[in-house]
């Protein structure tokens, strides 16, 4: 073959390549009014495609793989390659679907379906129960081999006891983590499970703290020392950078949702934003903990928002996607 014709190919070859990106970076929702679609595109917000139509997006690891829930009655998970070679497939229907979540190594999903968490093997398509009940927030372990939920028994209360449980993905017996009857919302890190441990008021929410664990139960310590005011619970834990020493978490109550940043070792948390229903939403952390993810507007989907980054320590937003929310990124 002649050396020009093969400069060509080549040439051609590097063209489609950067004109349609094989993983996708960042996932995220544009449009209202029920027509809802969801996208996917390079980490800072270009060379942006759709994939379907829905909410709650969320990326793999990896950047191969998009789910999502999709409208309709009931309600479908769908999930798709992020380089859409491949139509959509329906992993599970219901009236009520509650968290999704990639396993790290990009080769499972849990998702909470009614009052059933299971785990889905994406190659094999076939999905495993790993928890009966009202599910309180769910996290893999950094291994993908096991899964931690919160579990409020069939007490569905906002309030109501709960307690965490690990399970190995496909082992026949649950191991139960606390047994305080307060923890909830786990996240599975290197050192331990960051979580929630509430306090419940009369008349009121619960109040939460952020408290860290060990796998096996022990080693209790508590996080965050903050007061928190009437109608709002307080800080739900995100993401834990690499090395462990920062976290993202989010605020919630009543009319507010706002990102926090969190010291790990002195428990100080700063928000990331100023206190209004129209603040920022954080979606997640970069592996360095350098930079947070999210969108402006607040959580009310019916106001305007935008997609951007902002660094871990604070200052002015950078605008990724203008007239979108609900952002999520891969790695």
């Amino acid at each position: 073959m002649a050396k020009r014709t093969i400069t060509t190919l080549l040439g051609a070859a590097f063209a489609l390549l950067a004109a349609a990106p094989a993983h996708a970076r960042l996932v995220y929702v544009k449009g209202g009014s029920g027509e809802e679609g969801v996208y996917v595109a390079r980490d800072d917000g270009t060379q942006a495609h759709k994939v379907g139509n829905g909410r709650a997006p969320i990326v793999s690891p990896d950047g191969r793989w998009v789910a999502w829930i999709a409208p309709g009655n009931p309600e479908q998970i769908k999930m798709r390659l992020a380089d859409r070679s491949r139509k959509a497939r329906v992993v599970e229907s219901s009236a009520f679907i509650g968290d999704l979540r990639f396993s790290p190594d990009s080769k499972s999903l849990g998702l909470v379906v009614g009052t059933r968490l299971w785990v889905y093997d994406i190659h094999d398509r076939e999905a495993v129960r790993a928890a009966a009940g009202n599910i309180r927030g769910l996290s893999f372990s950094p291994d993908s081999k096991s899964v931690v939920f919160g579990t409020s028994g069939r007490n569905a209360g906002y309030d109501a006891p709960a307690d965490l449980y690990s399970r190995r993905i496909g082992a026949k017996r649950a191991f139960r983590i606390t047994r305080d009857r307060k923890s909830l919302n786990p996240v599975w890190a290197p050192r331990g499970i960051i979580h929630d441990r509430q306090r419940t008021r009369a008349g009121d929410v619960p109040s939460y703290n952020l408290f860290e664990v060990h796998p096996d139960g022990g080693s209790l310590r508590r996080i965050t020392f903050l007061r928190i005011p009437s109608l709002v619970s307080g800080l739900v834990p995100l993401e834990l950078s690499a090395d462990g020493k920062r976290l993202l978490a989010q605020f919630v109550g009543q009319d507010i949702t706002l990102g926090f940043r969190v010291n790990m070792t002195s428990g100080r948390a700063h928000a990331l934003g100023d206190f209004s229903e129209t603040g920022f939403v954080a979606a997640d952390l970069s592996a360095n903990g350098r930079t947070v993810l999210g969108y402006t507007g607040g959580a009310d989907p019916n106001n305007r928002h935008s997609v951007v980054t902002m660094p871990y320590s604070g200052g002015r937003p950078t605008v990724l996607v203008r007239g979108a929310f609900d952002p999520d990124w891969a790695g």
